[in-house]
């Protein structure tokens, strides 16, 4: 397969899955093809775990958070593949459905961990994604 244009969210307190998705990334990828790397940040859609400190203290985060996503991005996604590291805040799903559509991209490839089972009631973000993506969605564990 040779797609020209992915979306990879990943979860910054999981480096190891993140290799995972890259490695499936670069396999379905062609020569001239782009990686676009995406986090979200929901910590804002779960009132309990949001900061309700001063805006210091939010862009502090928000600039640990961009930091921690260019060194993923650069420690994983060889240079001529490389798009762009993409930081978002709101629901994990949504953000991400509609950045594919917005980027136009042809796949999602992303981690998945082991469902629990409360997500076989509520449905996983990776589920959630599946059905409404604009494009082919690549699920790794």
């Amino acid at each position: 397969m040779s797609l020209k244009h992915i979306l990879m969210p990943v979860d910054l307190a999981f480096n190891k899955l993140a290799e995972k998705e890259v490695t499936m990334a670069l396999k379905l990828l062609a020569d001239d093809g782009v990686i676009d790397m995406l986090f979200v940040d929901d910590t804002a859609s779960h009132r309990r775990m949001a900061l309700t400190a001063v805006s210091d203290r939010l862009t502090e985060k928000n600039n640990a958070t961009e930091l921690a996503l260019k060194t993923m991005f650069h420690a994983t996604i060889p240079e001529r593949h490389r798009g762009r590291c993409i930081v978002r805040t709101g629901t994990v799903f949504d953000e991400v459905v509609s950045l594919a559509k917005k980027i136009n991209a042809d796949a999602i490839v992303m981690a998945s961990a082991k469902p629990k089972f409360r997500s076989y009631l509520l449905g996983s973000n990776a589920a959630k994604i599946v059905r409404h993506a604009p494009c082919s969605v690549f699920v790794v564990r």
